[in-house]
């Protein structure tokens, strides 16, 4: 009896000292996964490292996810050394998923396609793409791609809304003559003809294939193959020109304000709509300069501008950053001096000058920083 109950005590003693041990592997590999995420990962809108540690049947199992090859390379070893080479289950995969095969690209084939958070069309909209770039595809989960555009920004997109294709698709794709819009939002035409029925919408900075070019029109490809006509004064086979800075600056100021009243829209990023840091990026990148996507990742690029009450050394161009303490929440673009366009509620210009008609005390409270890009 009082052996049965000593091999009790001591089975009970051995399982308590093997929770306490794999709660203690599983804490360490946490805290230098933590340690990685911040190193190779710190923004979650920008990359993928989603992964655990866990225990199941007896079985270590290592399970997760990844767009970045060095970070699972890592992963992999701390749990080597943790656990030894080979005592594990690996399920750590790095994206695009292989189910996808080879068609990991896709060409947007609306004029703006909206991501979200999650794959659901009640999900938040954190960002849109238009008509004519390629986006990464991840994974798929029923009729959504997770997918990363080219500025690395990440989130669910309807298949609907790009011509899939593979890495050579892509390639063609981008290798193409191509035109991009410079109009706010022309149509696409079935003839050379105002009147004629329209193909599809259009906006800014859209890239579209030139087939044929003519006097006042341009016969152009989409992405999926159909075919129209769109106004030549409505487009610019000149992508990325070459610009002195004052004529740069002067161009992204007239952009600018060819948006005034365009209204405000959480995550969008098109002519039609935008958030703040969406007008930012639409307007820098119709004269060939891309913008990361939000403006606590816009405040990160750039040499800083010192500046005074006076503002006398902020440039057209230059880019304000507002918020709190070190949380910037909204961006606008200087038009020289105190005064500035943004985005808010819908595009407008404000000023810093206390003594101007349209002074906002409450941006020059919540100004932050001034970025110079170019």
């Amino acid at each position: 009896m009082h052996k049965s109950k000593y091999i009790t005590l001591l089975l009970g003693g051995i399982l308590l000292f093997s929770c306490v041990d794999n709660r203690d592997t599983e804490i360490r590999f946490g805290n230098a996964v933590d340690k990685i995420q911040k190193e190779k990962a710190p923004d979650h809108s920008l990359s993928v490292l989603d992964v655990e540690l866990l225990r199941e049947n007896n079985e270590w199992i290592l399970r997760g996810e990844t767009t970045l090859p060095s970070a699972r390379e890592e992963i992999i070893a701390l749990a080597d050394s943790l656990l030894g080479n080979g005592a594990y289950k690996n399920e750590l995969r790095i994206l695009p998923d292989t189910s996808l095969g080879e068609n990991t690209y896709g060409i947007v084939t609306v004029s703006v396609a909206h991501l979200r958070d999650t794959p659901s069309v009640a999900a938040q909209m954190i960002d849109q793409e238009i008509m004519g770039y390629v986006v990464r595809l991840l994974k798929k989960e029923r009729g959504w791609f997770f997918v990363q555009t080219e500025y690395d920004y990440l989130g669910w997109m309807r298949g609907e809304s790009f011509f899939r294709t593979d890495s050579a698709g892509s390639s063609r794709w981008k290798n193409a003559r191509k035109v991009m819009v410079t109009d706010l939002y022309p149509m696409i035409y079935s003839k050379p003809s105002l009147s004629a029925e329209p193909v599809s919408d259009a906006v800014l900075n859209m890239l579209l294939k030139i087939e044929e070019t003519h006097p006042e029109w341009y016969k152009i490809s989409l992405p999926d193959g159909r075919t129209g006509y769109i106004r030549a004064s409505a487009v610019s086979q000149e992508i990325n020109a070459q610009q002195s800075r004052k004529e740069l600056a002067g161009n992204i100021i007239k952009t600018a304000r060819s948006m005034m009243g365009i209204p405000y829209l959480w995550g969008g990023n098109s002519s039609k709509s935008n958030d703040c840091s969406g007008f930012t990026q639409n307007v820098f990148r119709a004269h060939g300069i891309t913008l990361p996507r939000d403006a606590r990742q816009q405040v990160l690029v750039g040499l800083e501008v010192e500046y005074d009450e006076s503002f006398a050394t902020v440039l057209p161009g230059d880019l304000l950053f507002f918020g709190r303490e070190d949380r910037i929440t909204h961006v606008g673009i200087s038009l020289g001096g105190s005064g500035f366009i943004h985005q808010s509620g819908m595009v407008q210009i404000n000023s810093l000058d206390s003594t101007a008609a349209n002074f906002s005390s409450y941006r020059l409270n919540g100004l932050q920083k001034i970025k110079r890009i170019f």
